[in-house]
């Protein structure tokens, strides 16, 4: 919960009755209540307990009197409360605590992928709804409530489809690290909705929400607990990135993504149905939206996905047309959409169906940048050919600038579509050059905010720190005949910078997680080894007897370096090494998201969890005696070093954390001071 109260600082009223809620006596959800899939007269409350409850919503106009209730338990999403479990087979082994819940019962409750063993999920559909009305709900176990009184668990039903009133939403991409940069781009979207008043409709996520792999905890402690109180108050329609396609498949609809999200596959949202959870369509007042997923689905004209996405076109009734997925057509930004073959799909098969289908503007992510378009359309070759007859309008579409970019009221082919990348909510920055249909190229962190008020859409991209970085607006009214443009604007080249220390803030520097608890303290006491090298690894595993070692506080080194355990260094040319073991306790390793060690040191170590290692800086090849390539360090100061798989080596009690450090045998000095911490 520390996300929840960091955030809550900002001055909103989701996030600082968040805070309230944060400080009330309650039971621990293990996914607090969320949204999902609205519609004019329904909406998605989704939770996660561990253990059973007896589950029960209560909504209601007003937050002291939720007249409406559901307790209804059903077999099949979409009535009901849909409940599924993670207790493995009958032939797994389950903790004791868990074992009076592996009912037969329970057994044939749909399944969840890959949760913690123990865990329930409970998606309950509230029915019967007024649209564009403000409700209130609560949680209960049975008539125990477990949410607070607290306006910020809220929502508002969308208008009837095709009413013309204000709408916002925020988008989103990359952000899923759980580091400080996608923080501050979720408080910095909170203060600028809260300074204009005007909160979120709903939001979109581009993919990449949950790094690296898109385990369930992952999506946990990077996506659901980053932006709980979002989530709790709006709805985040989502697409899949690769990242989540590791472990989530679009063939199958299954994994954790497709256990975390509930979205329309029978046009429950307006659109046509697909059938599939992995695209589908919905629409919010005057504007319909199109998903797709450009991760692992055929993106070839004849596939099944091109041709919903062509009669989806065709049906659509709507002044505007949106739509996102993951992998953008056009970037040189830390991707290059002329060597990827998933982004050149994307462009040459996706692309000429959607501008022919009257799409205005298209949302993406992937690329770890903002980028930009003018009105362009027709562009589906090399995107670093020149622009030449593929822009429309070649200005910078702000209301104060070059003046909004015109389009025919009505969807019309070929009118021109904005492309945004916005894969910038929190992971490394780079960039490998400069689209010529791109007017906006920024490297820093943020995401994009689009109000459309009628027959106006205006874009805006919030950086972490607040700044409105660029504007855009387009217009749709009357007729306006596409005039394509022979020598349009065109931006500069792109110049790699020589000097990267002025771009520091692009980078993602090692940081710990934001939230994290420790398992092996600072300064802790380690068992150690020095002035000699033990025989072979027998001394990195849990069962080694290190009785005859010795005992000291971290750090430890000698020369100049600051250390509480002063070793001897090495002589005869050989270079310095020391050898440290610590144990460590850990409850439940299927709750593990990221391991780590926050560790200063001169100049290279391994590190091993239970005899595998999950660590090597600065040393080139083999360990122990045998090391070579020793690097010296570049820089000082503690950093934070990421345990490769550290969840697939640890067991479930007492584990060993080994370290081995050296220095080359003509330094001065030598030091490793090692913490372990445990992303929370």
């Amino acid at each position: 919960m520390n996300r929840l109260l960091l955030l809550a600082a900002a001055v909103s009223l989701a996030v600082t009755t968040g805070l309230r809620a944060a400080e009330a006596e309650r039971p621990t959800f293990l996914r607090a209540p969320y949204l999902q899939f609205s519609t004019t007269n329904s909406i998605y409350v989704v939770w996660r307990t561990a253990g059973t409850i007896q589950p029960v919503v209560k909504f209601g106009k007003s937050l002291n009197r939720l007249t409406g209730e559901l307790l209804d338990i059903s077999d099949r999403s979409g009535s009901g409360i849909l409940v599924r479990a993670m207790l493995g087979d009958k032939k797994d082994a389950l903790p004791s605590r868990f074992q009076k819940y592996r009912t037969e019962e329970n057994l044939h409750l749909r399944k969840l992928h890959s949760a913690p063993l123990g865990t329930f999920q409970y998606e309950a559909r509230l029915q019967g709804l007024t649209p564009a009305t403000k409700y209130y709900y609560a949680v209960y176990d049975g008539n125990k409530r477990l949410t607070p009184v607290d306006e910020s668990y809220s929502f508002t039903t969308p208008p009837m489809i095709g009413t013309k009133q204000p709408v916002r939403f925020w988008a989103i991409g990359d952000g899923g690290t759980g580091r400080q940069d996608q923080m501050d781009v979720y408080r910095a979207m909170v203060d600028f909705t809260a300074r204009e008043k005007r909160p979120l409709d709903f939001w979109l996520h581009l993919g990449d929400m949950a790094y690296g792999t898109g385990r369930d905890m992952e999506f946990q402690s990077r996506f659901f607990e980053s932006y709980e109180g979002a989530l709790r108050s709006s709805v985040c329609w989502p697409t899949m990135g690769n990242h989540e396609g590791a472990t989530s498949k679009g063939t199958t609809g299954v994994g954790p993504y497709y256990d975390a999200y509930v979205v329309p596959r029978y046009a429950e949202a307006g659109g046509l149905a697909s059938g599939t959870e992995a695209y589908f369509s919905f629409n919010w007042a005057n504007i319909h939206f199109i998903c797709l997923d450009s991760h692992d689905l055929d993106r070839k004209p004849g596939g099944a996905m091109a041709k919903w996405l062509k009669a989806d076109l065709e049906k659509a009734k709507a002044d505007w047309i949106i739509a996102f997925w993951h992998h953008p057509p056009y970037t040189k930004g830390s991707h290059d959409a002329d060597k990827e073959k998933d982004l050149q799909e994307m462009r040459r098969h996706i692309l000429p169906i959607a501008e022919a289908g009257g799409v205005d503007l298209v949302l993406t992510g992937h690329s770890h940048i903002y980028e930009r378009s003018m009105l362009i359309d027709g562009s589906y070759n090399e995107t670093n050919q020149a622009a030449d007859n593929f822009v429309l309008d070649d200005g910078d579409g702000d209301p104060n600038g070059d003046g909004a970019y015109r389009k025919s009221e009505g969807i019309h082919p070929h009118q021109g579509t904005v492309q945004i990348v916005a894969g910038h909510a929190g992971q490394s920055l780079g960039r490998k050059g400069t689209v010529p249909l791109m007017k906006k190229t920024i490297m820093e962190f943020g995401s994009v905010m689009v109000d459309v008020d009628g027959d106006t859409l205006t874009g805006k991209m919030v950086n972490k720190s607040g700044k409105v970085r660029d504007v855009f607006s387009m217009v749709k009214r009357g007729k306006v005949e596409p005039v394509r443009i022979a020598l349009p604007w065109q931006p500069e080249e792109y110049k790699k910078p020589t000097n990267t220390s002025s771009h520091a803030e692009t980078k993602i520097a090692n940081s710990p997680p934001v939230d994290y608890k420790v398992l092996i303290p600072k300064f802790a006491e380690w068992q150690f080894l020095a002035g000699e090298d033990p025989q072979g690894a027998n001394w990195t595993r849990k069962d080694f007897d290190a009785a005859k070692w010795k005992r000291g506080a971290a750090g430890f080194g000698f020369g100049d370096a600051t250390f509480r355990t002063e070793v001897p260094r090495e002589g005869g040319g050989r270079p310095s090494s020391i050898y440290l073991r610590r144990e460590f306790n850990i409850e439940q390793t299927d709750r593990i998201t990221e391991m780590g060690l926050i560790v200063d040191y001169r100049d290279g170590f391994i590190a091993y969890i239970n005899g595998r290692e999950v660590a090597r800086v600065n040393v080139g090849r083999s360990a122990g005696r045998n090391v070579q390539k020793l690097k010296a360090r570049e820089g000082t100061g503690t950093t934070y070093i990421s345990l490769k798989d550290a969840h697939k080596q640890v067991k479930e009690g007492v584990n060993v954390l080994a370290i081995e450090a050296h220095s080359p045998a003509e330094a001065l000095d030598m030091f490793i001071d090692p913490y372990l911490i445990l992303e929370d």
